[in-house]
């Protein structure tokens, strides 16, 4: 970036920087990046993120100099001045505030300036920083929020872009609320991050966010649309892409003529399996797929500055090597730079939650052995879940809700092992029904046991191989004889494909 042409940029500051005093530190940092003298001081608190460059030269002799150095040490950015077109209108769907720079931010710098770009974000609370990935207790939803919508702003400035946030919260605080994390929690979530986002999506966020999705976008009237993929276990990402689908066939009528734009999650998209699964459960529902690639190499530096930004969730440095590895992977040339998406064509339906999971493949094994229960549902009279050390309670709540309402009849018996009884985070070892096993495997095995003559009772098992363990599949099955056992790793993708089942067996 030269001298002659930076006057009419205007710094901005990047929010993630604090200064104290004469240094400035990263967040929570007690280790300063950079000292700075008193008339450093002076001007960097004269930054407003409204006066341009040559505005703060005229103020503050030599800030062009300083402003540039600011920027090297990435304390800054610098805001072309940029044309505002109000049309065409291109809006952009993503789940979280960073996840349009980093899947489609090469694609979005080659259009900024020329059309009008807006991102609806649907993800607006959270706890998640990257301390939390190094077991550090930042949890504060209200300064992290306010973070996260401060770079996402920073990050849209610099793509001359308009942005909008849903009032959703993350993941992680739907699973867990923000006023029972504590050091625990995080302590849990570092060693198992998946218990917290790897969750079927929940058919009542899908159809209110789709209900949300329809509301906003009339107004805004697209001339193009791009919603995500929804690549990996993230279940915010499912779901963004679940509504997605769901409100365009809903909302058939107005949206029929509108062009849409699947783009790929990253760096999600590293398995290319789960991108042609869920091509093929959207093409089983009439869905085409014209794929296109869009060579980036020309901003793919550019696009890694607008990624940095968002410093608050991962440091450049872990993301880049990703990011490079699969825009090269685009091309088959190294040193050269592409993103992927699709374009959808024909009808517009939402195939069945279970068909686009990254479990597909075993929620079909797990929907063949559910099939007959329907038809019992009413007149069974007991079920019993077995939550083994490697399962997965769900959602307890709405999961133990599912399963009263589907079988309303029957004694429902939980064995849960005191690993993930925490879980459930509302007492569940309270509620009647619910034994807490304690002893780990051996445990579980004297539970089974003791229900050994427990004749025609549907055993749910949960385990973490309950779709490619088929010796730990057989050896319960001879230990509980007389009765269907079913497997599933999360209770949620057993109510999932239980309520699919439903909805078909009743038509």
């Amino acid at each position: 970036m030269g001298m002659d042409d930076l006057n009419e940029f205007v710094p901005q500051l990047r929010p993630h920087n604090i200064r104290r005093g004469h240094h400035l530190y990263f967040m929570i940092s007690r280790r300063p990046f950079l000292e700075l003298s008193s008339d450093d001081i002076s001007l960097y608190d004269g930054i407003d993120g409204q006066l341009t460059v040559a505005d703060l030269e005229r103020v503050y002799p030599g800030a062009r100099d300083r402003l540039l150095k600011w920027h090297d040490a990435f304390v800054l950015e610098l805001i072309a001045p940029l044309p505002q077109p109000k049309s065409p209108h291109l809006v952009v769907i993503e789940p979280h505030m960073d996840d349009a720079a980093i899947s489609v931010g090469g694609r979005l710098l080659h259009r900024r300036g020329r059309q009008r770009i807006t991102v609806i974000s649907v993800v607006k609370w959270t706890n998640f920083t990257s301390y939390l990935s190094l077991n550090r207790a930042f949890l504060n939803v209200t300064d992290i929020t306010k973070l996260r919508l401060q770079e996402s702003a920073l990050a849209a400035r610099l793509l001359g872009a308009e942005t909008c946030c849903l009032d959703w919260p993350d993941a992680p605080l739907r699973f867990w609320p923000a006023e029972r994390w504590s050091e625990r929690t995080v302590d849990r979530y570092t060693a198992e991050p998946a218990n917290f986002v790897d969750l079927l999506p929940n058919p009542k966020d899908v159809t209110g966010l789709a209900e949300q999705l329809a509301r906003l976008l009339v107004p805004l009237a697209p001339d193009e649309l791009w919603i995500p993929m929804g690549l990996g276990d993230h279940v915010d990402h499912r779901t963004t892409r679940s509504a997605c689908l769901m409100m365009l066939a809903e909302a058939r009528g107005r949206f029929s003529n509108l062009p849409v734009i699947m783009y790929e999650d990253l760096p999600y998209a590293v398995e290319s399996k789960h991108s042609a699964q869920i091509q093929a459960a959207l093409a089983s529902a009439g869905t085409r797929f014209i794929p296109g690639r869009e060579d980036i190499t020309d901003v793919f530096r550019q696009k890694m500055r607008l990624v940095s930004i968002y410093a608050s969730q991962f440091k450049l440095s872990y993301m880049e090597p990703l990011l490079r590895k699969l825009a090269e992977r685009e091309t088959g040339v190294p040193g050269m730079f592409a993103e992927a998406y699709h374009q959808l064509v024909g009808e517009r339906k939402l195939p069945l939650e279970s068909q686009l999971s990254p479990e597909a493949s075993g929620l079909a094994t797990l929907k063949r052995e559910v099939r007959g229960l329907p038809r019992e549902r009413t007149i069974l009279g007991r079920l019993t879940v077995l939550a083994l050390p490697s399962g997965h309670l769900g959602r307890w709540e709405t999961d133990s809700k599912t399963l009263a309402e589907a079988f309303p009849n029957a004694q429902r018996q939980f064995y849960v092992s005191e690993k993930v009884v925490w879980q459930a985070h509302s007492h569940c070892q309270e509620q009647p029904g619910v034994r807490i096993v304690r002893g780990g495997r051996l445990g579980c095995v004297g539970a089974i046991l003791r229900q050994f003559l427990d004749f025609r009772t549907p055993t749910v098992v949960l385990s973490a191989g309950a779709y490619n363990s088929k010796f730990k599949r057989k050896l319960i099955k001879t230990l509980l004889p007389f009765r269907q056992v079913l497997f599933a790793k999360k209770l949620c993708e057993f109510c999932g494909v239980l309520n699919e089942q439903i909805r078909n067996f009743d038509g």
